[in-house]
């Protein structure tokens, strides 16, 4: 190999080398905006987070972690249509909802570019949750932030831990109780806005990754969470919860 060639592979590898630390840094600069951006929101939205029991199985008590002030959020950003929590998980963030399912993709409530994106329902969705089916996007991100944490839910124990998690809304408030976690196609039945018929509730419970003991009919409305997976093309990993809605006089 001469060494002209040895120069210009050199000046190859060095680019590609630049190029790689260059996308490292962008990507702990924008999760790091990304994170300021939500902690910023929690401040002035969530209040009265002194509640430690959520929520007493046995006794059947519903008991919210805390409310959200859908005022201030409004002010910030008027497409904030929700708010998801799910007790120790990085999951505690606002939700929005746009003209399409793009704009959200890679923008910040704020409306800056951010790869890390925002939560956002499915602009096909009715946000005061009347839809059988709600389905909620967000990205699959490394540092487990976002919707980087789903696919935990891989894991029996995992499962366990976590079968809770909360939806707020300007006018309700839900509980959300996990019953399934797989990873689904994106032309799958399940993305269907509906009530989901039995038929393809029974098929995906079949498929999922742990075993629940929630009950779940057609007649049920559930919300769907969805993040990118990477066993096959256009795989998607989802995990499916109950909505219950949590009476005004326990909250």
């Amino acid at each position: 190999m001469n060494k002209k060639v040895k120069t210009i592979l050199l000046i190859i590898f060095i680019g590609l080398f630049i190029f790689s630390f260059y996308k490292i840094v962008c990507y702990f600069i924008e999760s790091n905006n990304n994170k300021k951006t939500t902690d910023n929101l929690i401040e002035k939205a969530i209040v009265n987070v002194e509640n430690e029991e959520i929520y007493e199985e046995e006794e059947n008590e519903y008991k919210i972690p805390f409310t959200v002030d859908f005022d201030v959020l409004k002010q910030q950003n008027k497409d904030i249509v929700g708010w998801i929590y799910a007790k120790d998980t990085p999951i505690n963030n606002p939700v929005l909802q746009s003209n399409d399912n793009m704009y959200y993709l890679k923008k910040l409530i704020t409306g800056e570019y951010n790869s890390a994106g925002s939560l956002f329902m499915d602009y096909r969705n009715d946000c005061k949750m009347q839809n059988g089916n709600t389905i909620i996007y967000g990205h699959n991100m490394k540092n487990g932030t976002m919707f980087g944490s789903l696919q935990k839910y891989k894991n029996q124990d995992y499962y366990e831990t976590h079968k809770l998690m909360y939806y707020f809304t300007p006018e309700k408030n839900y509980l959300v109780r996990i019953f399934c976690a797989c990873t689904e196609s994106t032309n799958s039945k399940i993305y269907t806005f509906n009530n989901l018929t039995q038929s393809i509730i029974d098929n995906i419970i079949k498929k999922s990754n742990f075993t629940s003991d929630v009950t779940v009919t057609e007649n049920d409305k559930i919300i769907t969470l969805s993040t990118c997976a990477y066993e096959y093309k256009d795989a998607r990993y989802v995990v499916l919860g109950k909505l219950e809605e949590i009476p005004n006089e326990q909250s």
